[in-house]
């Protein structure tokens, strides 16, 4: 029984490491491909975005937010911290991810990849993606309205995405992880804080500290 039990783990285990070498190859062709196919003529583009990514990606929900204080209006203000709370939350979420699964560079451990931008934190889940996909879908779930505004964040978004790719720096597993963590992040959170009234004029703390336990 023991011995039965034994085998089989023993098989089990090969059979993984074994599918999880062919994901990695997977990711890695697919990565080379769209690193060497590149536009190269449109690289300080790729890279000027990247660059960027971050600082535009915080400054949309602090404008958000300066702006409702200035114009007094109460419940633009709620949805725009309901914006910096889930980009925070995001950013803290993969950066210890990145240094629990400590996965390194792809053109550290590959030289055939070309990185256009040095960077020498871990490479898994990708940071730019998790942030631009926080706020796109953050955005379409209180601002639905304003359909213009959505087109535009998530275009920024998926092309933030994709520098990350062109420029040799994450794997497609990187940033598909970073897109499902931003995507649930930015759906659960806001929601989870709107059912408990945070998009009211008076928060009952308490209440929302009782749901929380439960």
């Amino acid at each position: 029984m023991h011995e039965t039990l034994l085998f089989f783990l023993s098989f089990l285990f090969l059979a993984l490491s074994h599918f999880f070498e062919i994901l990695q190859q997977i990711d890695l062709h697919l990565l080379e491909w769209i690193n060497h196919n590149r536009i190269q003529s449109l690289d300080h583009f790729f890279i000027f975005i990247t660059n960027i990514a971050t600082v535009t990606t915080y400054s949309v929900a602090v404008i958000l937010i300066l702006y409702s204080i200035i114009k007094k209006r109460f419940l633009l203000q709620r949805k725009s911290w309901l914006v910096l709370i889930s980009l925070i939350t995001t950013s803290a979420i993969i950066d210890s991810l990145k240094h629990i699964v400590s996965r390194t560079r792809p053109f550290i451990t590959y030289p055939s990849i070309h990185n256009l931008v040095n960077v020498s934190t871990p490479s898994f889940p990708s940071g730019h993606t998790g942030e631009v996909f926080v706020l796109a879908t953050a955005i379409i779930l209180l601002f639905q309205k304003q359909k213009w505004c959505v087109l535009i964040v998530w275009i920024w978004a998926f092309l933030v995405a994709y520098t990350r790719l062109v420029l040799g720096v994450h794997y497609p597993s990187d940033v598909l992880a970073s897109m499902l963590i931003g995507t649930g992040i930015g759906i659960a959170f806001p929601k989870f804080l709107i059912k408990r009234g945070f998009l009211q004029h008076h928060i009952r703390w308490e209440r929302l500290y009782s749901k929380w336990k439960e």
